[in-house]
């Protein structure tokens, strides 16, 4: 490289010459950087959503913990910043059915496994936008060691938490009041949501002899009781009593009950108790004892014990109830009220809370151990203030729901008995069934009864047996079982042709015979035979058509048919081609269904159900009918095993055999793996809205499965808002774009722009002129050192200066301080005045005083050699101070210096 630097600095050019350069060195990964490194010193990337772009909470964070590393790396540690993305389960599932719905498809018409195969599809596509966009930032990431939170061992590190969990008896299922979005169909916990204003009315409603407030008379209909403050003299009376209340649904009796949480201030002061829909009532509820209704279900649709309000959308129900209590003269007042209500995180739908069976992990052990390794100083925050937080949040701690109704993400590693919902842990397998609907026919279009007719396939079935054939194709059949009539013949002998797989006929496995009701729709059977003989045929088990089957001899047959392939196929995949009246049949009795729900299960044609068989028997009630539980785990469940997970935990363990509890496995690292070499983390950055959705979570599981703290310090960066004090946010115009500044400034003077600003305090209220300032900085770096080396006539040196004058000791001086000063902020987490005092020593101090001084001594020969020395070190130094800050414009300048031994900046010696 010549020594001589070009006139102008081009940014762009230098930073994709520059990153290049870095990522050719191998220097990223620890296990390659030059000498002997015996300490490691190790940060994992807070891991950013699959879904997400670069904003500038990121890109602070990032450049935060690009200081640390390079800086550490140039101390001559073994540094690893380990790189990676979270599936973030909501928010990526919401994503990918919001691009499916510009199709005209929902993800209930993929079904799960295809459903999922989208996602991945889209997280190859645009899942790690984000990590590029890292790159172009400069920060220098192990691209090698890239993690993501579905890696098949990441999976397996979460399994084996689940279990050790599920083991000692932390892990249970229950039926409590969760938060529900009604739009992403799943629990949320109570640090998922966030809280939106709203204008609302207040109403106060006529309750016998009380009077009580809420801003939710849809909820009136689930109320069990009214509660009281026990101190409240105008209720005294009333306590332990049961009124009788007119309500919109008619009279109903109330008890009254006394509980010290009533607010005496608030409204009335007594409250009407809707256990179903509120989870402070439904605590209220169980301690004394009340009925629990739940009124709003999942789809936020008001649900069978509403009554006549069943089925209206919560909005709508609203709205009609309060009609109905100003008809009966029950509203006492109306007046405007304004509040905050909670929302999903993700879509921003109104929570509703309701009655969910959910599976929780117990948190006071855990929340103990969490808050003992701050208490003890085994884990610092840096600022110290955010450990209240921390405290208040693990000190009223209450079980954690970890379980979600989605699709994507790490399945709950647990299955359950088909019949009875025994759960099982770990079940053998023997094999797998499959059972496909047939394809359509014309009578299917027509709505006549097929019944055991030989009716061929259509053009639309012949196309869908070919489709259920490739959606079998990676599931290993072995033997396809297909009833005989015409139907499902023709769909077997498309999929085993298409499988090559053997094909056998069953005839007890045909539909129902519908007797003289054959070939008729279902107003030709109710016209020919009457409608009670037709309910008779379809709602009981014994009604038979003429000539016909009952749906009883037609279980008999399935059954009997089922037995007889289990017994002679026992360990083969077989799918079954039937009919759908046989399979729901199958279905009811399979999973224990009460006879009338048999017709709620709905199959369309080529439909195909997975059936799992177990090597043994259930112990309760003997099926071998197994099948996976569908909840998967909440997102930070799997994120908590962050720090470890990444570094090969569990499989880089070797597991004490000698233990008192067999629930208490301790981690011993195989030597030398990066669980050994790189565990415990040294520092985790990140922002304060996460230190109870995250950081906790991850101190109390680093010592549960590895006994030591994940982490020693957490650095809380300060959030990023506008100039005037406002969130910055993409949908409300009000973010700025990371990448944009970057394209307009360059990579270090975003970064510059970022830690100037980042002087401590809580909040940062962006300014663009510090970023500009950071490009002016950049061009006077590279003008300075461009003067340097126009002075240089030296051979390539080492750097020991000698100062002749009083300039020459006052900058080297000076020089010393600030590296002083550098390396005190940095290791104490402050990051913007150390940058401030490297800007003040080199434009004021150096290129201002020095350079100028420089000039005079140049031209005497006594001190142009000295001079030059100093020159050459002071710059020299200077870069090395500036790289953790600014590397692109740092390192391409130290490319030019002629110094002896010279290596890449990137793992050049920190000054001492």
């Amino acid at each position: 490289m010549t020594r001589e630097l070009p006139p102008q600095y081009n940014p762009k050019e230098v930073e994709e010459k520059i990153y290049r350069m870095w990522v050719e060195s191998g220097f990223f990964n620890p296990d390659k950087l030059p000498g002997k490194r015996a300490k490691s010193y190790t940060i994992t990337v807070p891991p950013p959503n699959v879904t997400g772009s670069l904003h500038m909470g990121h890109a602070l964070n990032a450049v935060i913990q690009d200081i640390l590393i390079r800086k550490k790396r140039m101390e001559g540690l073994k540094t690893l910043w380990l790189p990676g993305t979270d599936h973030a389960g909501i928010a990526t599932q919401n994503v990918v059915e919001k691009d499916l719905k510009k199709q005209g498809i929902r993800r209930e018409d993929l079904g799960r496994e295809k459903f999922l195969e989208k996602v991945w599809e889209w997280k190859e596509k645009y899942g790690n936008t984000i990590l590029g966009q890292f790159k172009t930032l400069g920060s220098s990431m192990d691209w090698s060691r890239t993690r993501f939170t579905m890696d098949p061992d990441y999976q397996r590190a979460v399994e084996e938490a689940f279990l050790h969990y599920y083991k000692k008896g932390w892990v249970y299922q229950a039926e409590r009041v969760i938060n529900w979005c009604t739009r992403c169909r799943t629990s949320l916990s109570d640090l998922e949501l966030e809280y939106k204003e709203e204008k609302a009315t207040w109403y106060s409603i006529r309750y016998g002899p009380l009077t009580i407030g809420t801003v939710r008379p849809e909820t009136k209909v689930g109320d069990t009781a009214i509660a009281v403050n026990p101190k409240d003299p105008r209720y005294k009376k009333y306590i332990g009593k049961e009124l009788e209340i007119e309500t919109v649904l008619g009279p109903r009796k109330m008890k009254v009950v006394a509980d010290p949480n009533v607010d005496m201030k608030f409204g009335t002061g007594a409250m009407k108790v809707t256990p179903g829909h509120d989870i402070h009532d439904f605590e209220l509820a169980e301690k004394h004892g009340l009925e629990v209704k739940k009124v709003i279900g999942p789809d936020g649709k008001m649900t069978e014990l509403a009554e006549k309000y069943a089925g209206m959308p919560v909005a709508e129900a609203r709205k009609q109830i309060v009609e109905d209590l100003h008809r009966k003269g029950l509203i006492v007042e109306e007046k405007p009220y304004t509040h905050n209500v909670a929302v999903c995180y993700r879509c921003a739908t109104i929570i509703e809370p309701m009655p969910s069976v959910q599976w929780f992990l117990k948190m006071s052990e855990l929340a103990k151990t969490a808050i003992a390794s701050v208490k003890s100083g085994k884990v610092k925050f840096h600022p110290k203030r955010w450990e209240k937080v921390y405290f208040d949040w693990l000190k009223n701690i209450k079980d954690w729901c970890i379980s979600r109704q989605i699709w994507w993400g790490h399945q709950i590693p647990l299955w359950k008995c088909m019949q009875c919902d025994e759960v099982i842990e770990k079940p053998k397998i023997k094999s797998r069934w499959y059972i496909v609907r047939h394809g359509q026919t014309d009578w299917n279009v027509a709505g006549k009864w097929q019944g055991q007719e030989n009716i061929p396939l259509n053009d639309t079935g012949r196309t869908q047996a070919k489709e259920a054939a490739e959606r079998l194709k990676d599931l290993h059949i072995d033997l396809i079982i297909s009833s005989d009539l015409l139907r499902c013949r023709e769909t077997a002998e498309i999929i085993a042709k298409e499988l090559g797989t053997e094909l056998i006929f069953d005839k007890n496995l045909r539909e129902r015979n519908g007797g003289e009701a054959q070939g008729l729709t279902v107003e030709e059977r109710i016209q020919k035979f009457g409608k009670e003989a037709y309910d008779s045929w379809t709602k009981t088990e014994h009604g038979r058509p003429p000539g016909g089957e009952n749906w009883r001899e037609v279980e008999d047959r399935l059954l009997a048919a089922l037995a007889h392939h289990k017994s002679n196929h026992q360990h083969k995949n077989i799918a079954i081609i039937t009919h759908g009246g046989p399979i729901r049949t199958l279905m009811r009795k399979w999973k224990n269904m009460p006879w009338e729900d048999r017709a709620s299960y709905t199959i369309k044609n080529t439909d195909i159900i997975p059936l799992t068989l177990s090597q043994t028997a259930c112990s309760g009630c003997r099926s071998d009918l197994i099948e996976p539980i569908t909840d998967v785990l909440d997102t930070w469940f799997s994120s908590a095993l962050w720090p470890f997970a990444t570094l090969g935990w569990p499989i880089a363990c070797a597991q004490n055999q000698n233990l008192k509890s067999k629930t208490q496995n301790v981690c011993k690292p195989l030597r030398g793996s990066d669980l050994d070499v790189y565990y415990p983390t040294q520092v985790l950055s990140t922002a304060r809205d996460i230190i109870n959705l995250w950081v906790a979570r991850m101190v109390f599981s680093g010592l549960e499965f590895t006994k030591k703290p994940p982490f020693k310090d957490v650095i809380i960066h300060a959030t990023i808002l506008t100039k005037d004090g406002r969130r910055m946010s993409k949908s409300l115009g009000t973010g700025i774009d990371p990448m944009d500044l970057i394209s307009r400034y360059s990579a270090d003077a975003t970064r510059f722009g970022l830690i100037w600003q980042a002087m401590g305090n809580q909040d940062i209220h962006w300014a663009e002129e510090h970023v500009l300032a950071g490009r002016k900085f950049c061009n006077k770096i590279w003008n300075a050192s461009r003067f340097v080396l126009a002075t240089l006539d030296l051979k390539p040196q080492t750097l020991n200066p000698r100062p002749r004058t009083a300039a020459d000791k006052k900058i080297l001086a000076q020089l010393k301080k600030t590296q002083k000063a550098v390396n005190e902020k940095v290791e104490k987490y402050e990051f913007g005045p150390p940058l401030h005092t490297l800007y003040y020593f080199f434009w004021h101090q150096f290129c201002d005083i020095y350079l100028e001084a420089s000039k005079k001594q140049l031209a005497d020969p006594k001190l142009k050699a000295s001079t030059q020395h100093i020159l050459l070190h002071t710059l020299a130094t200077s870069l090395k101070l500036l790289h953790p800050f600014m590397p692109f414009v740092t390192e391409e300048i130290w490319g030019h210096l002629p110094t002896k031994n010279k290596q890449m900046l990137l793992v050049e010696s920190w000054p001492k």
